[in-house]
């Protein structure tokens, strides 16, 4: 691919992320979808990028856009309403990923793909099961553009993102080897995942605060937040090969939430330390390089989509059963755990995948590379892009209107589109 094509391309991007900003007021369709489009157009349509070359930045696009976006989650969180949404945040993950496993590896072993062995069908699901950080901020900023009063479910929904990334690639890498070592056990999943929680969580919370005060003796400095980018980046990196997969994405919250919330967290140590840090100029940079992260990502997705007829199919049809069994399970959750109406309605319609399920499809061929358990490890990913985009089609499309209906009225929702 030339690097004029490529500068062209990140340029368009950027305008038309704006521009569908300005539309979406207009028409009610999220930029979501209007920079997936842009992708498809660019990618698959009109091939003037190379799809090669993208899916070889997946990784790339995977640190970046990850650690970007959950410090953002970080730095505009107030720990209070973290803490107190975290425990909905981790049932609802864990309920809805284990449900997907459930669910998909049935359907795709015994009936849609007989491939597949139950365990691979198990993996397949393990992929998707869990939300994408990316996407969910970037529909939830749509809807809030509408809907007031989202802040807990913003915070529940970005929580529930950031847990289900360890939990989904810890349980695709434990059914890989109970697929390839039948002597591993559920047991070992389960320690290596409250491992990763809380030492990521330590490793971010500590990093934050030792930064805090950097940022503090700087206060007086120009380009303070380009070199908290600097520091945030090797952060993730350090953690997800210290601590393990998946968490980086926690200790690049927490090492958010550490910066911003240093006076809080001084003061339940028992430290009556202060620090000042120009929060508002913090975020404001931030959101100024979130806004482009997001809007690269989407097309990304958008570049690289491959579908045939048979996994766009079995895909989209495993979409329609998933956002039913969501909907099922948030509705059952909803009670003894005390969502919000808000919480509730959002919680059943905001469900889509991202760029960690794309990542995570190309373990049977890095774990497996002679093909011996997995003879076509190319159909995860295959299945993987037609789940993903129906997800965020769905989420990002419908979801909306139909969080509006709920929440609004039905009324309401008709004088908008008339």
């Amino acid at each position: 691919m030339h690097v004029e094509n490529l500068i062209i391309l990140v340029s368009l991007t950027i305008l038309v992320s704006y521009l569908s900003g300005l539309i979406y007021s207009k028409t009610r369709i999220p930029d979501v979808i209007w920079l997936m489009g842009f992708g498809v157009l660019m990618g698959p349509v009109l091939g003037y990028v190379d799809k090669g070359l993208f899916n070889q930045l997946a990784p790339l696009m995977s640190v970046i856009a990850l650690s970007i976006i959950l410090f953002e989650a970080g730095i505009n969180v107030d720990i209070v309403m973290l803490l107190g949404s975290m425990g909905k945040a981790m049932v609802l993950s864990v309920a809805s990923i284990m449900g997907s496993i459930l669910l998909i590896g049935i359907l795709t072993a015994y009936f849609l793909v007989p491939e597949l062995s139950f365990l691979q069908g198990m993996l397949l699901g393990a992929m998707v099961g869990g939300t994408s950080t990316v996407a969910v901020y970037g529909i939830l900023s749509s809807i809030g553009n509408t809907l007031p009063n989202l802040d807990s479910t913003r915070v529940l929904l970005t929580m529930e993102s950031i847990v289900s990334d360890p939990v989904c690639i810890i349980s695709s890498i434990t059914l890989i080897k109970m697929i390839l070592q039948p002597e591993f056990t559920v047991r070992d999943t389960v320690k290596a995942l409250l491992t990763t929680f809380m030492l990521s969580s330590a490793m971010g919370l500590a990093v934050g605060v030792v930064w805090a005060k950097v940022l503090d003796r700087l206060r007086t400095r120009q380009y303070t937040y380009m070199i908290t980018l600097a520091v945030l980046l090797p952060t993730y990196i350090m953690s997800e090969h210290w601590v393990g997969e998946g968490g980086g994405a926690v200790t690049a919250l927490t090492f958010g939430l550490a910066v911003t919330n240093y006076r809080y967290i001084m003061e339940r140590l028992g430290i009556g330390d202060r620090v000042l840090i120009d929060k508002k100029r913090l975020r404001e940079f931030h959101e100024e390089v979130t806004f482009f992260v997001k809007s690269f990502f989407f097309v990304y997705i958008g570049v690289v989509v491959s579908l045939s007829v048979r996994y766009a199919f079995i895909g989209f049809g495993l979409v329609i059963l998933q956002i039913a069994m969501r909907y099922i399970i948030v509705a059952a959750l909803s009670g003894p755990f005390s969502f919000t109406r808000e919480e509730r309605v959002l919680s059943q319609v905001v469900y889509a995948s991202g760029l960690p399920a794309f990542v995570m499809s190309q373990l049977p061929l890095i774990f497996d590379p002679s093909r011996t358990h997995f003879v076509d490890p190319q159909i995860y990913p295959d299945l993987c892009m037609p789940i993903v985009l129906g997800t965020i089609l769905f989420s990002g499309l419908l979801g909306p209107a139909l969080a509006r209906r709920a929440l609004t009225g039905t009324e309401t929702v008709e004088a908008e589109v008339g």
